[in-house]
């Protein structure tokens, strides 16, 4: 099934209980909270973040794969909703490596412990589009240490085998995908606690962001099949930089990712949503810096 993982990664480029968060009081508004002081740091962004989505329980960050400062957020994110809770992070990484994954999170980190990690198919063999990056491992490691201090973290990973059985029956590989990442982030919502995802801004498509001039996408993505769950959605971009991406099957390389008037510092803005349920919060870093693959391509 490589071809198809090569088919859906192109694109990647590019009954739940009730919950109550931890908080003394009313959450302030959104427009308040992205109104505070300026932001100076990555940090700063996802205090502000977390301001913002105090009262959700699922935050979603659509990324562009490949960069080391949108894990780093990510990792931030994490880091501050776990000092209170625990947190479940849900990864686009194929769920055939979650057993894998379960080990080496319970391992001590030895030198051994990531060799015998890395050398499964993601990791070793897979696409090389960002997501399997230097920046990826060592977010996965650092909630490993996180959790030898006893921290309640939990990582899902979202995308979905693909038989061809379940290719037919969802409507083709994009659209399994979709619903695949969906329906793992949907499971991990039944837990106590925060859920973290973090997808390709493709799968986080929503409304007027992400869109592809020219391509007809019947599919909905991953985070319009969540919107009635009422997310926030964190929108990334960048004033400059590259990101290291594939811009088709052979095309892996660190490519371009930011555009736009250069700033010095994030910026943060609360969009306007075109629905009541969701949250939606653009984040522009001032450059985007490519991270490349976690192990040496064969």
């Amino acid at each position: 099934m490589l071809h198809i993982r090569l088919f859906v990664a192109a694109f990647s480029c590019l009954a739940i209980p009730l919950w109550s968060p931890v908080q003394a009081a009313e959450p302030p508004s959104s427009r308040a909270c992205a109104q505070t002081s300026a932001l100076r740091t990555i940090k700063d962004a996802a205090q502000r973040i977390g301001c913002i989505g105090a009262s959700r329980q699922l935050w979603i960050v659509g990324e562009i794969h490949g960069t080391r400062e949108i894990p780093q957020l990510v990792e931030a994110l994490v880091d501050q909703e776990a000092a209170t809770g625990k947190v479940t992070l849900a990864l686009e990484i194929p769920s055939f490596e979650q057993p894998a994954l379960d080990t080496y999170l319970a391992s001590p980190g030895s030198l051994a412990d990531v060799q015998r990690w890395l050398a499964t198919p993601f990791w070793s063999a897979g696409v090389r589009d960002g997501r399997s990056s230097q920046a990826m491992l060592q977010l996965i490691d650092q909630v490993r240490r996180w959790r030898e201090r006893g921290r309640r973290i939990d990582i899902v990973l979202t995308e979905p085998d693909y038989d061809q059985k379940a290719i037919e029956k969802a409507g083709g590989p994009l659209a399994l995908k979709e619903q695949g990442m969906a329906q793992a982030i949907r499971r991990a919502l039944t837990q106590d606690g925060r859920v973290v995802a973090l997808m390709g801004n493709f799968h986080a498509r929503y409304g007027d962001l992400g869109t592809i001039t020219g391509m007809n996408i019947t599919s909905p993505s991953a985070v319009e099949q969540l919107s009635e769950l009422s997310p926030l959605l964190v929108w990334m971009s960048a004033a400059k930089g590259q990101a290291w991406t594939c811009q088709g099957d052979d095309d892996c390389r660190a490519h371009k990712a930011g555009e736009g008037d250069a700033i010095s510092h994030p910026q943060l803005d609360v969009a306007v949503s075109p629905s009541s349920q969701i949250e939606i919060v653009k984040l522009r870093l001032p450059s985007f810096t490519p991270s490349l693959p976690a192990t040496k391509t064969k």
